[in-house]
């Protein structure tokens, strides 16, 4: 049940949301994103008003859940029978395309999967939440097959923190879980935490890598004394091993410094 404070009709959800819009939308490097929490959580009238607001304003990313479990995918069919599956309902409203981002896709339909790659969307695998949850398995190699683009999320407060290290471990061990698990290999780990999430935002031409020219976002991971991320990177006779220790060993503790935009925003204490 929702605070009365949070309740809002769909008319004032698009009045509030176009304030923020004006206000914090190309603000810098900010870009809005209009969230339909999930289809359950919305109705007809607000998935228009989601519509309508990345209709009227260029450049916004449209971010919301899909398939993340399967008693929501029976309570999605009954609330809307007229649709076929899930991504239906929000195809219906024309929210899937390039700057779309769903999370979870744990339970997808084939049609499903390659409707997502047909419209350039991108997919948010939160593996710790899925964990969490018992929501399943996410199916990489689906979504491979079909080049959907996939990154790493956390899924905020369904997760269990904030860490990318812990999210790239997790998604290995479930693709090992999997009988048609895809490989994930330390490089592929780091492209799912970095550029795969630039890609999936629109913005990879900025950032996502170290590329010369593109804004230095970046963090510095340096080991605490004696621990055993120090001497296991100590004892790594290749960078694969190197960055197989980081996924497996690290955590916010192991992370030095931080840089947004070329500028020191972190530095550890110790």
């Amino acid at each position: 049940k929702l605070e009365p404070a949070l309740c809002q009709t769909p008319s004032q959800a698009y009045e509030s949301s176009r304030a923020l819009i004006e206000r914090w939308h190309g603000d810098g490097r900010i870009r809005y994103a209009v969230t339909p929490r999930y289809a359950l959580s919305t109705s007809l009238e607000m998935l228009e008003v989601a519509r309508t607001l990345l209709r009227e304003k260029p450049g916004l990313v449209l971010q919301t859940h899909l398939s993340e479990a399967l008693d929501e995918i029976a309570a999605v069919k009954m609330r809307f029978p007229w649709a076929t599956d899930y991504l239906e309902v929000y195809e219906a409203f024309d929210l899937v395309g390039p700057h779309s981002v769903f999370a979870h896709d744990v339970h997808p339909t084939a049609a499903e999967v390659k409707r997502l790659a047909q419209a350039h969307a991108s997919v948010a695998h939160c593996p710790t939440s899925n964990a969490f949850l018992g929501s399943g398995l996410f199916p990489m190699a689906a979504h491979c097959a079909q080049r959907v683009d996939v990154a790493l999320g956390s899924d905020v407060g369904a997760g269990t923190g904030f860490s990318l290290f812990k999210e790239g471990l997790m998604a290995y061990q479930m693709q090992m879980l999997r009988p048609d698990g895809y490989p994930l290999n330390p490089a592929h780990l780091l492209y799912l935490c970095t550029l795969a999430g630039a890609r999936a935002m629109g913005v990879d031409a900025e950032v996502g890598d170290l590329t010369p020219g593109k804004w230095a976002d970046m963090v510095l991971v340096k080991p605490l004394p004696d621990s055993t991320l120090e001497l296991a990177l100590s004892h790594a006779n290749s960078a694969e091993e190197a960055l197989g220790a980081l996924f497996t060993l690290a955590g916010e503790e192991s992370v030095s410094e931080v840089y947004v935009a070329g500028s020191l925003a972190y530095r550890r204490a110790h």
